[in-house]
């Protein structure tokens, strides 16, 4: 798979991992700083989502093309890629988060596309070593409603990293 991965320059640490961990997931990567430069001769664009890119007006010229948006904050996806297959990096880059980005480039449709099914875009949120999920366990709430934590367990001595949902309270645990 040839991707075009478009960020801002403020992004570019978490574009520089992305990159690298794509690259190892088997992509050919053609980065950008510009969100409007030309994705030609590639399969997909993906395209870093923040609050950098929100402000700068970025995914303007996002039709016809095969998209699939990564989500480095909470920052609200605009309408036009919300409905899309989206990644949500809750930790940072990981290898299993490149995968999925590239499954998703691979299979996704374009923004201009009509989906009839899912009703809902399909949200992977990654959260590294707890690994991922499009949904809550317990209660089926999107991914968008399970956060990341860090906490100390004085009890028994050890820290640990959560993933807790915000709508029914489950969450599970690994060490740090």
């Amino acid at each position: 798979m040839r991707a075009h991965l478009s960020y801002q320059p403020q992004d570019e640490r978490q574009a520089s991992s992305l990159a690298a961990a794509l690259s190892r997931a088997g992509a050919d990567i053609v980065r950008s700083a510009d969100a409007d430069s030309d994705a030609a001769g590639t399969d997909a664009v993906v395209l870093l989502w923040s609050y950098a890119a929100q402000a700068a007006g970025a995914a303007t010229r996002v039709e016809g093309e095969r998209v699939v948006p990564v989500r480095l904050d909470d920052c609200p996806l605009p309408p036009l890629l919300s409905r899309l297959p989206q990644v949500r990096l809750a930790v940072g880059v990981t290898d299993t988060a490149a995968a999925a980005i590239a499954r998703l480039a691979l299979t996704g449709t374009s923004a201009g596309g009509q989906r009839t099914e899912p009703e809902l875009p399909v949200v992977i949120s990654d959260f590294g070593p707890l690994g991922q999920y499009e949904t809550c366990p317990r209660c089926g709430a999107g991914s968008d409603r399970l956060r990341p934590y860090v906490t100390v367990d004085h009890h028994h001595d050890r820290a640990l990293r959560l993933v807790i949902c915000g709508s029914c309270g489950w969450q599970d645990h690994r060490d740090l």
